[in-house]
């Protein structure tokens, strides 16, 4: 049995964990108590429900204990989790390196999160070697993650939680997707590290490599059914296959295999206190053991994790082709199609623009519809005959001639036409001829939905996608708030380098010497010009991709996230007010407060005193730049606000 001194101890006394499950609460963990010595390497065993994961959760300090206490080297995990701080090493079932990273950098990037601040970069170097070395990767140390074998990816999870040089490593269920010939590997890399005096406590469903442990642990019903050796197991639960250990826990009550070890533990105790010269373990639960004072380090934090947090993500990037070209080619691809769809677009047809009636304009028409009403009130020209020739007869003859005319003057719309004109409600006079303004404000709007989609696809899947990264890196004092910039940071450069291509597509096509029927794009008096497009449009989708982070930290699978995106882009669609006008009221304040295509739209958007007052979608409305500006900066802050908050309460929630 191995006790060398860098192992730390662990130690749980009748440790209870329950939980609310409606009015009644449900037992967990059910008094359960054992001791490992430092440098022990120990198999925790159980059917599904035994509680192994409730226990490994209460070892790393995120379920505090209901009943009872359980230690690491004397320490609290969850009151002392600052001191246990790399002392403890976690390898989960999910993989914690990028695919896309070779190994080395991966575990630099690992190295530069878990070791302390002062570190230098010699040391560094000479940790990676180390685990490099110790899991036995030296072949792979410059080949992506993502192309090694799973059994050698596992080694890397493996190798970046020694790299701090933990007392005492945790494997929770790392083996259970390898091939026997993988999980046998990962086994005796496990052995090797008690042996150089690391304590390991590793959950497992594989049984045949077990062996290499100093003893295994049988949980069953949130309770301890046996610590000892493999082949004392067999006889204890009276079978012939360590598998068949599990159908016997289920064929008989959990009292009865409880009672069982109860009473094996006092035959041992008995025995020791007879001849403890000549007793030989299993090992006694309640033995106690000195305890091993863990080491605290002081990791990097603020701008320091920022830098190397976006650092790596930069380079996650730009080692992933198969990501640069999409991100890449997709921004082309949406504005090529874009431009296909107003390919017959003409953007310089003429319109004329009307005005209300003056007085005296108003007298005439009155006049005139007067007798225009009489003429087609009449059954026919008859009606007029007997009497002076009246404008009405004449008007009327003619109406005769044209009875499509004579149609529409009868119908309602026209009267209604005519009583708003006389009444002020409806611009019937042209005045002037301009530019239509239509098509120029479609273009832009579509063009800023698009670019709220690519913020928003940016967005949702950027936290999801290395969350089990995440969660590990934040029980190593990983920062929320240096790690939501960094996020930000990143996604604002990926989106800058897409807004920019996207806008650089249209300007180009538009700018080429072809004779189309789009005359050069878009109206200059209807728009803010190409710079400020591109300010207002790149703060819209990282806003967009702002709030698609905070979807992204809650949900569970980039599945899920990508799922969310249609209820996103609604609200851009309709609240931008490129097809609803926006003049406030309740959707002025929504638009104001979730649409950032609104602020982008209205920025990127000029409205003179010449476009018609049915075209000016914003009501009365001050131009300012630095209005909409504001707008999406603060909705830009808020949204990073609200993601740090999700990844608090989340915490919160692991604990």
């Amino acid at each position: 049995m191995n006790t060398s001194t860098d192992g730390l101890s662990i130690v749980a006394e009748a440790l209870g964990v329950s939980v609310k499950n409606g009015d009644r609460e449900k037992k967990l963990l059910d008094g359960i108590t054992f001791t490992v010595e430092p440098g022990e390497f120990i198999c925790v065993l159980g059917p599904s429900g035994a509680g192994k994961t409730t226990l490994v959760r209460a070892l790393l300090g995120l379920l505090p204990p209901t009943t009872g206490t359980i230690s690491i080297g004397g320490l609290d995990p969850t009151r002392d989790a600052d001191s246990l701080r790399g002392q403890v090493g976690y390898v989960p079932q999910q993989d914690i390196i990028p695919a896309s990273l070779p190994c080395e950098r991966a575990f630099y990037y690992a190295a530069k999160i878990r070791l302390p601040a002062d570190t230098p970069a010699d040391d560094v170097q000479r940790a990676i070697d180390r685990v490099v070395n110790d899991v036995r990767l030296e072949h792979v140390r410059h080949t992506p993650a993502g192309i090694l074998s799973g059994g050698e990816i596992k080694r890397g999870s493996l190798a970046v939680e020694l790299l701090s040089k933990p007392g005492l490593l945790i494997v929770d269920e790392a083996t259970s997707s390898l091939d026997p010939a993988s999980e046998a590997r990962i086994m005796n890399l496990l052995a090797d590290r008690a042996r150089a005096g690391m304590t390991v406590f590793c959950i497992t469903h594989h049984l045949d490599n077990v062996d290499r442990a100093d003893k295994i642990m049988i949980l069953g019903h949130g309770r301890v059914l046996w610590i000892g050796s493999r082949v004392e197991s067999l006889g204890h639960f009276e079978v012939n296959r360590l598998s068949d250990v599990y159908l016997a826990i289920e064929d008989k009550p959990a009292e009865y295999w409880a009672d069982k070890w109860t009473q094996r533990l006092a035959e041992d105790a008995l025995t020791q206190s007879l001849a403890p010269s000549q007793s030989s373990e299993p090992l006694r639960a309640t033995r106690n053991l000195p305890t091993t004072k863990a080491l605290q380090s002081h990791p990097p934090r603020g701008f320091r994790q920022f830098g190397t947090l976006l650092s790596r993500g930069l380079e996650v990037i730009l080692r992933d082709r198969p990501a640069i070209s999409t991100l890449l080619l997709l921004p082309v691809a949406m504005a090529s199609l874009i431009l296909l769809c107003f390919y017959f677009t003409d953007f310089h047809r003429p319109v004329a623009v009307t005005r209300f009636l003056d007085p005296n304009e108003k007298d005439v028409l009155a006049d005139v519809w007067g007798d225009v009403q009489q003429a087609i009130a009449a059954k026919s020209v008859s009606d007029f005959t007997g009497g002076p020739v009246s404008v009405a007869a004449q008007i009327r003859v003619f109406l005769d001639s044209q009875p499509d005319m004579l149609e529409h003057l009868r119908d309602p719309s026209t009267q209604r036409l005519i009583q708003g004109a006389l009444l002020d409600r409806m611009p019937l006079m042209p005045q002037t001829e301009i530019v239509h303004p239509a098509d120029s404000y479609k273009l832009l709007f579509v063009v800023n939905i698009a670019i709220t989609i690519l913020g928003f696809v940016t967005g949702v899947k950027e936290i999801v996608k290395e969350k089990p990264i995440y969660v590990r890196e934040r029980m190593h004092s990983l920062g929320i708030m240096p790690y939501t910039l960094s996020k930000l940071a990143l996604v604002a450069i990926i989106l800058a380098v897409q807004v920019a291509i996207f806008l650089a597509v249209i300007e180009f096509t538009f700018d080429l010497p072809l004779d189309l029927q789009w005359g050069g794009g878009p109206v200059a008096m209807y728009r803010r010009g190409p710079l400020l497009e591109f300010g207002f449009n790149f703060l819209a989708a990282v806003a967009c991709a702002a709030i698609g982070m905070i979807v992204s930290a809650l949900v569970r699978s980039s599945e899920t996230a990508f799922l969310a995106v249609p209820l996103l882009v609604t609200p851009q669609l309709l609240l931008g007010a490129g097809i609803l006008p926006i003049r406030g009221g309740l959707l002025d304040l929504l638009a104001k407060v979730f649409a950032p295509a609104y602020w982008a739209y209205r920025g990127v958007r000029s409205e003179g005193a010449g476009v018609p007052i049915n075209w000016r979608s914003f009501g009365p409305y001050d131009d300012a730049l630095w209005i909409p500006l504001v707008g999406l900066l603060a909705q830009i802050a808020v949204a990073t606000i609200c993601v740090m908050l999700v990844l608090r309460w989340q915490d919160q929630k692991r604990s």
